[in-house]
């Protein structure tokens, strides 16, 4: 009979291999090693990056130059909202001292039509469209500017009302002015 094999006499038997992974790729081919070239060796680099230092130099002077001219137009639009609100006031203060002179010359009326009281309420009221036709008359935009800021902090409703006053009378004179 045969012996029976002993795990220590027994000679082990080639495993089969397992199959290749699909996807698996072959090993890469030995790269060339880089070579460094000197810079006189780019050409076409050299020429971009003179290329690029040039536009960037170009766009640097057009936006300084746009910036001079958008300077110049603002101070200019500036000059010319200034003198354009300089007339305004201008015509502002002498519609508003024709309205004074005509509420003087219909205060006599209203004493006859209504009595003393009334016509001195008219009076009253234009002198003191008189002083606001000469503080307009007198006064610069800024001085008004600070005057009329000072105005409304004190009294916002009071500004809202006077506000809502003046466009309402504005309108009727646009609409009676439109008319003619």
């Amino acid at each position: 009979m045969a012996k029976a094999a002993t795990p220590a006499t027994k000679k082990a038997a080639p495993r089969p291999k397992a199959p290749a992974k699909a996807g698996a790729t072959k090993a890469a081919p030995a790269r060339k090693p880089a070579t460094v070239k000197a810079a006189k060796d780019h050409p076409i680099r050299d020429q971009l990056a003179a290329t690029r230092d040039t536009i960037k130099s170009e766009a640097s002077k057009k936006a300084a130059s746009l910036k001079d001219e958008a300077s110049t137009l603002a101070g200019q639009a500036s000059a010319k909202a200034r003198d354009a609100a300089t007339k305004g006031k201008d015509k502002a203060a002498e519609a508003v001292g024709s309205l004074a002179k005509m509420l003087e010359d219909s205060a006599g009326t209203v004493d006859t039509k209504f009595g003393k009281q009334y016509g001195d309420y008219a009076r009253s009221a234009a002198s003191t469209v008189a002083g606001l036709a000469s503080t307009l008359d007198q006064k610069d935009l800024d001085e008004l500017a600070g005057a009329t800021r000072d105005f409304v902090k004190k009294s916002p409703a009071v500004a809202v009302g006077a506000a809502a006053v003046i466009g309402f009378v504005l309108a009727r004179m646009l609409k009676g002015g439109s008319n003619d």
